[in-house]
């Protein structure tokens, strides 16, 4: 393994700690010292990102370098959505989930004579990592919502009540908003790489990720239309998000294991 890539995963899990702290002690942690390593992380992995662009590993060049590529925007949106909102009990959901999905990839092996996709697939592949990262930050914001609102029902405050209720949801819908075209596109522009590519065998057209694809979107556009049309905000609209966002990471952990397969 890399020395950079060490580094990345040290600074990564050295942030996960620094955010997990107060979450687990119940005691005010240094989030500032938090963020300053979740930036060096971030930076790090940027670098790297760069590197391996340079070598001909881009983003969306192999099923691990999109697995890592989608825990760099989960870091980068909770980064940049923090400048405005104080989320720092999102920090111990966001930051283990990038370590995780980063790990995940560096640890698989090399694919040897992967075939070029072509400016089509590599836009699907592009289009379906970013939607995923979003949906990601969306189910973090989500399961916050719920951590949050269930202590509030149980009448427990403490110092950790940084995120109002009202924010998690509003920030979460937006998450969902811009999530849902993007992997829309993925979905029509892999639609219409696999039939310029001769359409699907049999075999292939049974594969269970394409059907969960396809639920996650149906699950998303579910969750914008009610809460549009019917005003759906608060739990029923957070447990959906995260419905939605369990098929598209079961369609992500599928292809890691086929690519291991």
């Amino acid at each position: 393994m890399a020395t950079l890539t060490v580094v990345e995963i040290l600074a990564y899990a050295l942030a996960s700690v620094l955010f997990l702290g107060p979450l687990l002690t119940k005691r005010v942690s240094a989030t500032r010292a938090a963020r300053a390593v979740l930036v060096a992380a971030f930076a790090a992995q940027l670098f790297d990102i760069g590197l391996r662009c340079a070598g001909g590993q881009n983003p969306v060049s192999s099923t691990p370098e999109a697995a890592a590529f989608v825990g760099f925007l989960i870091a980068g949106g909770f980064l940049f959505a923090s400048l405005r909102y104080r989320l720092t009990t999102a920090g111990a959901f966001a930051v283990p989930a990038s370590l995780t999905l980063l790990v995940m990839a560096r640890v698989v092996p090399a694919e040897p004579g992967t075939p070029r996709m072509g400016a089509l697939g590599l836009t699907h592949v592009f289009l379906a990592t970013v939607g995923v990262a979003v949906f990601a930050f969306a189910a973090v914001l989500a399961i916050l919502y719920l951590r949050e609102e269930r202590r509030l029902r149980q009448k427990r405050f403490d110092r950790l009540e940084d995120e109002s209720l009202s924010t998690l949801d509003r920030l979460a819908l937006r998450c969902v908003s811009i999530g849902f075209p993007v992997f829309t596109l993925a979905l029509v522009t892999g639609a219409v790489w696999v039939a310029r590519l001769g359409g699907l065998k049999a075999a292939d057209a049974r594969r269970p990720e394409y059907f969960l694809a396809v639920a996650a979107w149906l699950a998303f556009g579910v969750l914008l239309l009610a809460r549009v049309g019917a005003g759906w905000r608060g739990k029923r609209a957070a447990w959906l998000t995260l419905g939605g966002f369990g098929g598209t990471l079961s369609v992500l952990l599928l292809y890691i294991l086929r690519y291991l397969s």
